[in-house]
């Protein structure tokens, strides 16, 4: 096969010198030195942030929980997937099992859907007694960070926007989880981008005015640059945890070092074309020569295949599964339509594990046979990541193959590149060459000042009034203060252009900078039939329209037909009620469907010139076989959107933007094979405005259209 072999070399971490006084390890059990350095941290008065930079599998999740388990250390723990958060629970729950702490802490996991499925079992009046209810009985709290930022955005309250007077006081939430838990934990942190940066230093920010001796600790293998300056210029005090530059790995057998990786054998096929069907195509052609035989030469093994394409995943699953069932191998899925049952079962169940992104942030597989796509650099580490944690395997072997385009092999092996074919390499250096010969991915810098200072001056607004001024009577300047010299802005220029923006009507705009990860504008409800051994009310889901078109076969369902047959799974309306589309998915396609965004009004001249932020509507879809009715449906809501004059691949390759930036083609004609324009949405539409708007700042043009 035409492929580059290398070796990558074990890693050993280092053991503490000693314990820090007030922990009580179970027998048996030693301590890290980034373990003890993250607790030592976390227990000093002068240290408010705390960046642990260990390596993965070396142990950070003990690092963050052995305050609660040795004190009573109440905690919030935040996770970017439901499905790290899942395997975090698990991993806590053995902790606790095996720390007994003295105060017996209930650890609970709470997600939106989990949210909404509460109130509705409890007949609680709202999401905020919901939470309220889980903050009151958990000592433990395993959540994600959109809700933790929702909480600080003063969402879940009872307001009535008719009379500011009346309805919940701005702080009713926030201050009971601020009050209640002393650490708070973000977990793969470098999976985000710089809104959500903003965001949580928004979150930060409030925090720092309004309540005291709060601990924060993030957990990354790659910290956030952008993040501790932003600290820095707020006067918090931070420290990092960084055992590569203290030399606390070594990459052979060291007596008393903790293993916390095997020898991996990574291959790089050559020939793959720069396009979303050649991991694929690699796949088919190899699922019986390398990826069974490897099963069969090695009895016990245990696998994953990571890929992009959510659509890839299923077509190969219906391949691969007969031909593993015939040696009572069970081959099993898992991505972001996968129903609850199997999601919870896959990881532990699966002789060999196919899913997306859902797997790949922080899940603790036992695998030793890895097959991977990667986005960018720290994609690739990421996923890679994810094998030879665990010795259960040997003496069988742990391979990888990594999926990547042709051109970035040349890069990484030939043309200057670090790597050699056959020859060995450790870990520091591998990560190295990894972020040293990828593409350049646009990180979005100038986001903050543009649309994060939008969601601190919305804080400030609350913190202006007549309560929050009476209870935190410094907190409206010092507010002020900060988020001015960290997003480098001014609160009063800032005001001004919010209420332009409220005056033109345009608030759409304001929610849209003030989520988390975007809004959900183009989510449709789902009937998933697809699944065939999936329960009932597992079928019904939330899935975004550019993916189901590109790779589903389905039907239009009526709204009502729909909600009813949610309502008879038992499952809250709610959560489906302004979806976009009511679609039932009855088969993956195969062949991605081409279809690009269509607008034929009169101004489209001046819609594609403005370099502005805007809300369209007559938005339609042009495609093969796409329904009259999804059709009307686009065109009547008005979208947050940002339309540019570049066609997409000029934008991707000049701006260096990431694989899955919703950005789509735009024609003002039907029947275009290569629509000259480019149009993004929600977060999207605002995170590229941000890059086109800094090209060539103009003061005398208007803040938004």
């Amino acid at each position: 096969m035409n492929k580059f072999t290398i070796t990558l070399k074990p890693v050993y971490s280092c053991p503490a010198e000693t314990t820090p006084e007030g922990i009580e390890l179970p027998e048996g059990w030693t301590l890290s030195w980034h373990q003890a350095e993250t607790f030592k941290a976390l227990s000093d008065p002068n240290v408010d942030v705390v960046f642990n930079t260990a390596m993965t599998g070396d142990g950070k999740s003990l690092a963050a929980y052995l305050k609660v388990m040795t004190g009573r250390n109440y905690t919030l723990a935040m996770y970017p997937t439901n499905e790290l958060a899942r395997d975090q629970e698990r991993q806590v729950k053995d902790y606790k099992d095996k720390f007994q702490p003295k105060y017996d802490p209930q650890i609970y996991r709470l997600t939106g859907a989990i949210l909404e499925d509460f109130v509705e079992t409890q007949n609680l009046p709202s999401k905020q007694q919901g939470i309220i209810d889980r903050v009151d009985n958990s000592e433990i709290l395993l959540t994600n960070p959109d809700i933790f930022h929702y909480i600080h955005s003063f969402r879940y309250l009872r307001r009535n926007p008719k009379n500011k007077n009346k309805g919940d006081n701005a702080d009713k939430l926030f201050r009971k989880i601020d009050e209640a838990y002393k650490l708070f934990i973000f977990d793969e942190f470098h999976v985000f981008s710089s809104p959500q940066i903003a965001s949580v230093m928004n979150s930060i920010l409030l925090m720092k005015h309004t309540s005291v001796n709060k601990k924060f600790l993030f957990l990354s293998a790659t910290p956030n640059e952008a993040l501790q300056d932003f600290l820095y210029k707020a006067n918090l005090r931070f420290r990092v945890i960084d055992p590569v530059s203290k030399n606390k790995y070594r990459f052979s057998c060291t007596e008393n070092w903790r293993q916390i990786n095997q020898p991996i054998t990574l291959v790089f096929p050559r020939e793959l074309e720069p396009n979303a069907k050649a991991s694929y195509q690699w796949i088919v052609e190899n699922a019986e020569e390398i990826i069974l035989k490897f099963f069969l030469d090695y009895p016990g093994s245990k696998g994953a295949i990571i890929l992009n394409s959510i659509a890839s995943v299923y077509k190969l699953s219906e391949l691969l599964k007969p031909l593993f069932e015939q040696h009572n191998l069970k081959v099993l899925t898992n991505t972001s339509l996968t129903g609850e049952t199997e999601r919870s079962q896959s990881v532990d169940q699966a002789d060999l594990l196919i899913g997306t992104s859902t797997i790949d942030v922080g899940v603790d597989f036992k695998i030793n046979f890895l097959v991977f796509e990667a986005a960018d650099s720290g994609n690739f580490i990421q996923r890679f990541g994810r094998l030879g944690r665990h010795p259960d395997f040997l003496p069988h072997p742990y391979q990888a193959y990594a999926l990547i385009p042709n051109f970035l092999v040349s890069r990484l092996f030939e043309d200057g590149g670090s790597l050699k074919d056959g020859e060995e390499f450790d870990r520091v250096n591998f990560n190295n060459a990894i972020y040293h010969h990828w593409s350049f991915i646009n990180q979005f810098t100038e986001y903050p000042q543009r649309w994060g200072s939008l969601q601190s001056f919305c804080v400030w607004n609350e913190l202006c009034s007549t309560h929050m001024k009476a209870t935190y009577p410094e907190a409206v300047e010092a507010f002020r203060t900060d988020t001015e010299k960290v997003f480098k802005f001014d609160m009063l220029k800032k005001r001004g252009q919010v209420y332009h923006c409220i005056q033109q009507k345009q608030h759409k705009i304001i929610d849209e900078a003030r989520s988390f990860r975007g809004s959900s504008q183009l989510d449709c409800a789902v009937y998933d039939l697809t699944h065939l051994n999936e329960p009932e009310r597992e079928r019904f889901k939330n899935y975004n329209l550019p993916g189901i078109i590109s790779n589903f076969v389905f039907d239009l369902m009526e709204k009502d037909e729909f909600l009813e047959q949610v309502q008879r799974a038992g499952l809250p309306k709610k959560r489906f009620q302004d979806a976009l589309c009511y679609l039932k998915l009855k088969d993956y396609r195969e062949v991605r469907e081409n279809w690009y965004f269509y607008y034929a009004q009169d101004d489209f001249n001046r819609v594609k010139q403005l370099n502005r932020v805007q809300i369209l509507k007559k938005l339609e879809i042009e495609g093969r076989d796409i329904p009259n009715q999804m059709r009307r449906k686009m065109s009547q809501r008005g979208m947050v959107c940002f339309v540019s004059a570049h066609d997409r691949g000029t934008l991707r390759n000049k701006l260096g933007l990431p694989m899955h930036f919703q950005a789509y083609g735009l024609s003002d004609c039907t029947d275009d094979l290569k629509p000259a324009y480019t149009i993004a949405f929600g977060q999207s539409a605002l995170m590229l405005e941000s890059l086109i708007w800094y090209w060539k700042p103009k003061e005398n043009e208007p803040w938004i259209c």
